[in-house]
């Protein structure tokens, strides 16, 4: 049978089984055999003589199932790459967390590559180089539900600008149609360039081609800039979430969600470098490519 060693293995089980036997002294051994006191030591302490296994018996799992949940959401939702995604978990969600650990994670996840999630989508340079120009905000609904003291359920708008990556984000008691038209008239005010179209989650929140009455339907009208709706008509699923939400993202111990998101949404837009933006931010990006207010 054959008997496969440790790379480093000094001894083979038969010089051992043969330490383990010996009524010599552990100097007089090691002396014999050309290894050190020390391995003579280990063997003899030893029942087998077989190498032990080498990986960890229980592995430390540094996700908790709902920050997985979250970072699933993320990664989904917004089609985040991997560095990008990193920069989030470990100074959004402040986990410690390395790029190789986070891989093995999505990999395990089956959420590692991008075009399985979805056709791959230009961003940046590369959008530029393909004749997209920056101005097309994607906006996004999700239902959350959180323990009684930290709020119970939740509303998060968010928007993405599709080539520049720039986002925004709030929370919010409730979610009503007015309340998304009044959240993008805020938005159209501190866009780093002008919105040139508006591209939703088919949902009722956001209405549909069939119903020209609705109020986000009407203020696009208004505005002049198109309205499209993403996909199929997708039932709205809220977000389980059965720890305290500051065991998952310490800030929330000191600050609101609200006051987080918005916080977080400043920080990627304004100080997280990007190399396929050319080594600059969101907001540059699109203020520097977007077309004027």
């Amino acid at each position: 049978m054959e008997i496969k060693l440790h790379a480093n293995a000094t001894t083979t089980p038969r010089i051992r089984r043969y330490i383990q036997n010996s009524e010599k002294s552990d100097r007089a051994l090691a002396k014999e055999l050309g290894i050190s006191v020390a391995t003579v030591r280990r063997w003899r302490q030893r029942q087998d003589v077989a190498d032990q296994y080498s990986a960890p018996k229980s592995v430390h799992k540094s996700l908790r199932p709902e920050q997985s949940m979250i970072i699933n959401a993320v990664r989904q939702k917004l089609m985040v790459p991997l560095d990008e995604l990193l920069v989030i978990v470990n100074e959004g969600m402040q986990q410690s967390i390395s790029r190789a650990g986070l891989d093995r994670y999505l990999r395990s996840a089956k959420l590692v590559h991008m075009n399985i999630l979805e056709a791959r989508e230009l961003r940046g340079k590369k959008a530029l180089k393909a004749g997209m120009i920056p101005g097309k905000l994607r906006i996004f609904y999700q239902r959350i539900n959180l323990l009684t003291e930290d709020g119970g359920e939740h509303h998060i708008l968010w928007a993405q600008e599709e080539v520049s990556g720039w986002i925004a984000s709030r929370a919010f008691a409730g979610a009503s149609p007015i309340l998304v038209v009044h959240w993008l008239e805020s938005l159209m005010t501190v866009t780093p360039a002008a919105i040139q179209s508006i591209e939703t989650e088919n949902k009722k929140l956001f209405g549909n081609e069939l119903s020209p009455d609705h109020p986000l339907q009407k203020w696009c009208a208004e505005q002049s800039l198109p309205l499209v709706l993403r996909g199929e008509e997708t039932v709205d699923v809220a977000l389980r979430v059965e720890s305290p939400f500051s065991t998952l993202i310490p800030a929330l111990a000191t600050i609101k969600l609200d006051e987080y998101l918005q916080q977080m949404s400043e920080q990627y837009n304004c100080q997280w470098l990007q190399k396929k933006l050319g080594d600059t931010t969101p907001a540059k990006f699109w203020a520097l490519h977007g077309k004027g207010r």
